[in-house]
């Protein structure tokens, strides 16, 4: 194995440990600290964007892996992908909008199961790209907005800012599972 393949795989483990830390429940490590401080949540985005660059990078020049370590690459992709995605989308909706007191227990009673939804969402998009299926996205989407429609409609009638957060969550999920996809597809 090459030494950017090794450094690859190390980086993915960071993203993986790093988005774990994030996404710690409150009270539990730091993971209060993304969600208060604008800086920090700009600091951990950025971080999160350059890992995932450096990994797009080094997956461009590494070629495949030999065949007992795309196991390793693939649960660290799902890894990253998952809470990856999870945290960077925590992160995004932070910055998007005000996160903090009644109107943050409005959203998360309006839109119930997001992570759980956008976890499996981001798997089902992985799945999709590496068994090259892109049309897959479509599905995915067409069955989120179908599913979501009957509050999102409602939630839009109260004022609750549900539809924007839906759109920058699916966006941000999206993009990020497409990106782990592509980091994956260069070394299975």
């Amino acid at each position: 194995m090459t030494g950017s393949a090794i450094a690859l795989l190390a980086l993915w483990l960071a993203l993986s440990v790093l988005s774990l830390w994030i996404w710690l429940p409150a009270g539990r490590g730091p993971a209060a600290a993304p969600r208060t401080s604008r800086s920090v949540r700009i600091a951990v985005l950025t971080a999160m964007v350059v890992l995932i660059g450096a990994c797009a990078v080094l997956s461009a020049v590494s070629g495949r892996l030999d065949e007992s370590w795309r196991w390793v690459a693939g649960a660290l992709g799902i890894a990253v992908t998952v809470l990856g995605g999870g945290a960077l989308t925590t992160i995004i909706l932070a910055l998007a909008g005000d996160t903090t007191g009644s109107s943050a227990r409005v959203q998360r009673d309006v839109l119930r199961g997001g992570a759980w939804i956008g976890a499996l969402e981001r798997l089902a998009v992985l799945g999709a790209l590496i068994a090259g299926w892109p049309e897959g996205l479509a599905v995915i989407v067409a069955i989120k907005g179908l599913a979501r429609y009957p509050e999102l409609r409602t939630a839009s009638s109260a004022g609750s800012g549900a539809s924007e957060r839906f759109i920058i969550g699916t966006l941000a999920s999206l993009g990020w599972a497409a990106s782990c996809a592509w980091v994956l597809t260069n070394l299975l």
